[in-house]
């Protein structure tokens, strides 16, 4: 088995730096190009956008690291986007057998070595996994903004609120349009389920999150579908109001300190 693993490593680390040679370096052999429409879109765009160049030194550095032997955990991860985005290049908008017979052997390459170190991985799959900075007594992702059930001290949504309201001034600031747009509408959600958790440590219930959820959701369909200009301020007023005034709730609220309806008491973070 251990000889098939290194032969694979080998084969597929040597491929990927022959892509980045033949890239940057040396002209080996023709780079697809596309024939069907939506194929040749797509190329023309990475080459545009110099994320074919991206994609091109990865593979360069991460199949050096292969055939050197080192990192090859990571180097196998870091390739997999690039492999799955070659196979729906390939198989789904070009449909010529050349390249969709060499994507189609990338990938499974790729993944069969990724199986074959699977005990490295096996960290990142654990369901409830503990990154740095975690603990297991509350301090978990999951506890802060993705499963509304339970309690978070006041120290906890501090500590929790702070990334979170980082991330939502990048997004608001610095990234435009639409897309910063969405973003903060999905930030809505981790948002709820700390401020739940919150109100569930002060013994209050999640309901009241009604209201603001309730004017947020209004505000922004209004602003989004460019509704009623002259309602536009006022709404956008009473969303930040309304919301800020639960933040500071959760910020001075003082938590129950004994067990409530709503679990034992949070940890003090």
């Amino acid at each position: 088995m251990k000889p098939l693993v290194i032969g694979g490593r080998v084969i597929f680390g040597a491929w990927m730096v022959l892509n980045g040679v033949n890239h940057f370096f040396i002209s080996l052999y023709p780079e697809p190009s596309g024939h069907a429409p939506l194929a040749v879109l797509l190329m023309t765009a990475l080459i545009h956008s110099r994320l074919l160049d991206v994609a091109m030194a990865f593979q360069l550095v991460a199949g050096a690291l292969l055939l050197v032997g080192v990192f090859v955990p990571v180097a196998l991860c870091v390739l997999m986007p690039i492999s799955v985005c070659a196979l729906y290049w390939a198989v789904i908008l070009e449909h010529q057998p050349l390249w969709a017979l060499l994507a189609l052997a990338a990938f499974a390459l790729n993944g069969l070595l990724m199986l074959a170190y699977l005990d490295y991985y096996k960290g990142a799959l654990q369901r409830w996994a503990v990154t740095f900075g975690e603990s297991d007594s509350g301090g978990r992702y999951e506890d802060f903004f993705a499963n509304p059930n339970g309690r978070t001290s006041r120290g906890g949504f501090i500590r929790a609120f702070i990334p979170l309201l980082a991330v939502a001034a990048l997004y608001f600031f610095f990234v435009r349009n639409r897309n910063g747009e969405w973003v903060l509408i999905t930030m809505l959600y981790p948002w709820m389920v700390l401020q739940a958790r919150r109100l569930h440590d002060m013994g209050q219930t999640a309901w009241l999150l009604l209201i603001p959820g309730v004017i947020d959701v209004v505000a922004i369909w209004v602003h989004m579908a460019r509704l009623s200009p002259e309602l536009r301020p006022a709404l956008g007023s009473a969303a930040v109001v309304v919301s800020a005034g639960f933040i500071v709730w959760g910020l001075i609220g003082k938590g129950q300190t004994q067990a409530n309806r709503f679990g034992e008491p949070a940890p003090a973070i």
